[in-house]
């Protein structure tokens, strides 16, 4: 899985170089600074980045969805949120991922921001997120990778960035927005 807790160096920098880090109510116990690099972090003027800091900073830690972050030398370059949940396929994407039900289990991926401040491509966050949710699906018998794009431009840079497609589920509270998916 990406999690990475080591132990500090002798240094005396607790994550010099480059860790994920699952962030959980003992991560926070056991690693304070990070609650410092969470409040300086800076997702740029975008609002679904925006949105998602400000989730992070206040509901990161409520266990409704875990965050995964990205940590270079203490401080956060980007970070990911997966919980589960589920999409409705079309008959036509059923049949071409071999799927009999119209309603299958999903990771879902909540959250997702990268740094303004730092170099990141989010291309590497969203691997990072596709490899644990792999081995999440394997686990609980979930069949695809589902996002709930915040608006019409992120459903479009999900779409052609990441071919992600969309499913019959409408997104909460933005109807006219479709849940989108990518095979696992």
């Amino acid at each position: 899985m990406a999690e990475d807790h080591r132990a500090e160096e002798d240094t005396g920098q607790r994550f010099p170089g480059v860790h994920w880090v699952r962030w959980n109510h003992a991560a926070a116990e056991r690693y304070p600074e990070l609650e410092q690099a969470i409040e300086r972090f800076d997702p740029g003027p975008r609002p679904a980045a925006q949105a998602s800091a400000t989730w992070l900073r206040e509901q990161g830690l409520n266990g409704e969805s875990i965050p995964y972050l990205l940590i270079e030398d203490g401080k956060l370059l980007g970070f990911y949120a997966l919980t589960a949940g589920q999409v409705e396929l079309s008959g036509g994407h059923r049949k071409r991922l071999g799927l009999a039900r119209p309603t299958q289990g999903a990771v879902l991926l909540t959250q997702l921001a990268k740094s303004a401040a730092h170099e990141v491509d989010g291309g590497r966050l969203v691997e990072d997120a596709i490899g644990v949710a792999s081995e999440l699906a394997q686990r609980m018998g979930a069949t695809v990778l589902a996002v709930d794009p915040f608006d019409e431009a992120t459903d479009q840079m999900w779409q052609k960035r990441f071919q992600l497609r969309p499913s019959r589920t409408a997104v909460p509270g933005h109807p006219e927005l479709k849940r989108l998916y990518a095979p696992l």
